[in-house]
């Protein structure tokens, strides 16, 4: 590969691979329905939308999974003879080359390989990391590097079954990233019966399994493979777990015996969680216990995991990437620990998953004072309930439940934390669309 022009290259993934192709000398190009600024800090030419006259010099097209490939461009590229890989087939070969390590799971995978990747470079060795978030310890969502490659391996890509690591972490398995019975879609799996059969090909292609003790779903699915089990019940687990509105801390011990005490830099018992999933891998893979606890303490949180972006009269704006109840439960969870009153913008993240998840969502989000939903961020899918009804389905439950709940748009949802906001408060912007700009705009315009 001489010339990769890349789709969909604003995302976090395909920015990332871009990022780690030119690192490699490879000349890269680009296009984006709407390009931003991971596309423009990567110095490239990039087109606005898509068409089949940007391939021109390229000799291979790289598809996020949600492009069709009878799309014009990808047939374009066919017919010049173009090499056509989707993001994790690009992915499965830059992994190849070295030692590598993979993370995936329904929940915490971004903030384990991000731990993972503090652990690493607190052991000076020098990793290549690809990730789906922003860590300010890498140069944005990834790190080109000589050492062992480690990469976040999205589990909501039917293809992350094809990528080969030689160690793979598993946080958790739910049914996320799920079609509806008799719906299809190339980002979703067919059933979570799929989604369970496709964890198993990716974990048997790997030379250890590092999984978490307390969960005898995937225990009894790596059946048979080599495994390390975290948590208790396992090889490593917590002892003593102190949680504070800030930052986490416990004993670490391993085989029986105390390693040392673990401090994090982030709030929330399921962090402690993925600490502890990230230092069982780091041992598994041969690093020095001191590394370990040295790299979860540098660890500073992945963007928008729980991320303070100011305040606006007093009351703090937090912003958090959770989509799926379980991790809307755990960041509230967290967001009751600093004492303030709990108010929610919530933006629920695809049609076909809000429309399975809808009731979950509406108890997940019981623990707030006040929750404000915003329409579906439907991410390009279409769908037979419309993005607004669903949101007053998720209200509606709400208030039936006797919570305080209502329905708006984002400009009208902004306007009202603007002007309701108060010293108690802690707004919290939930959800993996654009939510986030509510936060900054709460904060900067306020």
């Amino acid at each position: 590969m001489k010339r990769a022009h890349i789709m969909g290259i604003e995302g976090v993934g395909m920015s990332a691979l871009a990022r780690l192709l030119l690192a490699e000398g490879v000349g890269v190009t680009g296009c984006d329905l709407a390009p931003g600024r991971r596309a423009k800090a990567l110095g490239v030419p990039v087109h606005a939308g898509h068409d089949p006259a940007h391939l021109q010099e390229e000799d291979t097209l790289v598809v996020p999974t949600p492009v069709p490939l009878d799309h014009p461009e990808v047939a374009r590229a066919k017919a010049l003879g173009l090499k056509v890989l989707r993001r994790m087939e690009l992915l499965a070969h830059l992994l190849q080359p070295k030692p590598s390590l993979g993370v995936t799971g329904t929940h915490g995978k971004t903030t384990t390989t991000g731990m993972l990747a503090s652990i690493l470079l607190a052991a000076g060795l020098d990793p290549w990391v690809f990730l789906g978030g922003e860590l300010s310890l890498l140069p944005g969502n990834a790190r080109y590097g000589q050492g062992p490659r480690l990469a976040e391996v999205d589990e909501s890509d039917p293809l992350f079954q094809e990528v080969g690591v030689g160690l793979a972490v598993v946080t958790n398995l739910e049914a996320d990233h799920v079609a509806p019975q008799g719906q299809k879609a190339p980002n979703y799996h067919e059933s979570l019966e799929a989604l369970k059969r496709a964890t198993r090909n990716f974990l048997e292609r790997a030379k250890v399994a590092v999984l978490p003790a307390q969960d005898p779903g995937l225990l009894a699915l790596a059946q048979g493979l080599p495994q390390r089990r975290f948590g208790e019940g396992g090889e490593l687990w917590a002892e003593g777990v102190v949680l504070s509105p800030t930052e986490s801390r416990f004993l670490l011990f391993w085989e029986g015996r105390p390693l040392g005490e673990a401090r994090l830099r982030v709030p929330g018992r399921h962090n402690v969680q993925n600490a502890l999933a990230a230092s069982l891998a780091a041992l598994a893979f041969g690093v020095e216990e001191g590394a370990i606890l040295e790299g979860l303490a540098r660890f500073p949180g992945v963007g928008r995991r729980f991320q303070k972006v100011g305040e606006v009269r007093g009351a703090w704006v937090v912003d958090d990437y959770a989509h799926h109840p379980t991790e809307v439960r755990a960041t509230l969870e967290a967001a009751r620990l600093l004492g303030r009153r709990v108010r929610v913008l919530f933006q629920p993240h695809r049609l076909l998953r809000t429309l399975a998840l809808w009731e979950a969502f509406a108890e997940a989000l019981e623990p707030a004072e006040e929750v404000v939903v915003l329409p579906v961020y439907t991410a390009g899918e279409k769908g037979e309930v419309a993005p607004e009804e669903l949101a007053q389905m998720i209200a509606q439950r709400l208030t039936a439940r006797g919570k305080r709940a209502i329905t708006l748009g984002k400009e009208e949802a902004l306007a009202y934390a603007k002007a309701s906001a108060t010293p108690e408060d802690l707004w919290l912007t939930l959800g993996a669309g654009d939510v986030t700009e509510l936060a900054w705009r709460l904060v900067h315009e306020g």
